[in-house]
């Protein structure tokens, strides 16, 4: 094993990702007790109401959600406990106990999700057809969880594989990047953003692609790219300025100037017209603490003080008040948005050490610097357009936060969790990309150590979290 792992002159990079990314979301999966990554319930929720061919969720009420087994709720309640209380401990015996409870499909209740009820179905795509199979057999509901986390793992698996097969260059970095102990954690959840994260990440490597590799663009080609933004528009609109890299795709690629103009606008129209159906579909689930049922409202995910509707109606009217709370938000809330990137478990509860998140980032940019091929350049001109959409992404998941989750004229974003700028990670780093690789079996070598004992340690954090007294 020792032999396969670290002859960096054989080891291809998505052959090392594929083993370490399995070994390690395997053990992360098994390590990580049910429903303990962020608002991994409402994400259960959600994927089993989709399993049922009911794409868009229920309001009634003034409540938003769902028609749940009363098993599903049942089976969660062992685990609140767990959240937020870093003192709090299970162990594998009261776990594998929670396995005896029945589905029992026919007893519903109505659960409130007004979070995740929120999303298009995309987002849940591979945990609800899992869970749409297991229900056939009648599995219990833990068994419908983790059969959705395991699932859910070998699609993000396969994504990033496929990913490394095709972008042209930067390959080991993105290994290091995706073997992250967050980007680890969360793409074996089930979470939203394993779809996310890897749709982005396979329309970035495909456009660098379109832009490095390929001689002409055909129609085929195009409409690949469309299906991708059409997917990236559904699961999380704020992503979308990710196709601002289609402009470095040469003119020239195509048999006429005019169809790459026509080709660029009618991509940028489609994307805006994708957030906009998505945006009429789901706005009437759109429901405020304020107006939210009185008997329903404490305790789920709502912010009393929040109103997207209010919020949107004071940035407009109150000139350059926007800017301003990003610039606070920057400066008063940057150690959560830095550590989140790297190793922010649990419910927010669970943390690397700092010396290890300072060195993981040292270990990112030395690699994003070295990790270079000299058939490949990106020119000044190329980076201001990769900065750009850059920036674009980061203002408009900075503001979606704030319309949704902060008190109407407040300050400071507060909710931002660092894995929401996994999806355009890639494009903080290649603006550090040189066209030369500098002993480029250093790199590999890199690469695959820290990967491997940063990994380790996740697992001895996570161990101690929830099992050691």
């Amino acid at each position: 094993m020792k032999s396969i792992l670290f002859n960096s002159d054989k080891m291809k990079p998505e052959r090392f990702f594929l083993i370490i990314a399995f070994l390690f979301g395997v053990s992360f999966l098994v390590l990580t007790p049910p429903f303990q990554s962020p608002d991994e319930i409402n994400h259960f929720y959600k994927a089993y109401q989709i399993s049922e061919g009911q794409f868009v969720s229920v309001k009634e009420d003034q409540r938003v959600g769902g028609y749940i087994p009363v098993s599903l709720v049942k089976v969660t309640e062992l685990f609140l406990g767990l959240r937020w209380n870093a003192a709090s401990k299970i162990n594998s015996k009261t776990i594998l106990g929670q396995f005896a409870i029945p589905l029992n499909e026919k007893e519903k209740v109505f659960v409130d999700f007004p979070n995740t009820a929120m999303y298009s179905f995309v987002s849940y795509l591979p945990q609800a057809s899992i869970i749409c199979v297991l229900r056939v057999f009648e599995s219990p509901p833990l068994v419908l969880f983790y059969g959705a986390r395991f699932f859910t793992l070998l699609c993000w698996i396969w994504s990033v594989f496929y990913v490394l097969k095709i972008i042209p260059f930067y390959k080991w970095f993105f290994v290091l990047m995706t073997l992250l102990p967050m980007s680890v954690f969360i793409n074996m959840s089930l979470s939203a953003d394993m779809v996310t994260n890897s749709i982005s990440f396979i329309l970035i490597s495909y456009l660098l692609k379109l832009a490095y590799e390929e001689d002409r663009i055909s129609n085929k080609k195009m409409a690949f790219v469309y299906l991708l933004v059409f997917l990236l528009a559904s699961a999380k609109l704020v992503y979308i300025p990710v196709i601002v890299l289609f402009i470095l795709i040469p003119k020239e690629k195509w048999h006429k100037p005019s169809v790459y103009y026509t080709q660029g606008i009618g991509l940028f129209v489609f994307a805006f017209a994708t957030v906009v159906m998505w945006s009429m579909i789901m706005a009437h689930l759109y429901t405020p603490y304020s107006v939210y049922n009185t008997q329903f409202r404490d305790g789920i995910t709502l912010v009393s003080c929040a109103n997207m509707y209010e919020q949107l109606h004071y940035i407009l009217t109150h000139g350059f008040y926007i800017f301003k709370v990003l610039m606070h938000s920057m400066k008063y809330s940057f150690d959560m948005y830095f550590q989140g990137c790297i190793g922010t478990f649990g419910w927010l509860d669970t943390y690397l050490p700092m010396s290890v998140i300072h060195a993981s980032y040292a270990v990112l940019f030395i690699v994003a610097c070295l990790d270079g091929a000299k058939a490949y350049t990106l020119s000044l001109y190329n980076k201001c357009i990769i900065l750009s959409s850059l920036l674009a992404t980061l203002f408009l998941i900075l503001v979606s936060q704030h319309l949704t989750w902060d008190c109407v004229g407040g300050d400071v974003i507060l909710t931002i969790q660092g894995r929401y700028f996994m999806p355009v990670f890639p494009l903080l780093f290649l603006l550090c990309y040189r066209d030369k690789s500098v002993q480029p079996k250093i790199v590999v070598w890199l690469v695959m150590s820290f990967s491997i004992v940063i990994l380790l340690l996740t697992m001895k954090v996570l161990y101690e979290r929830y099992y050691i007294s």
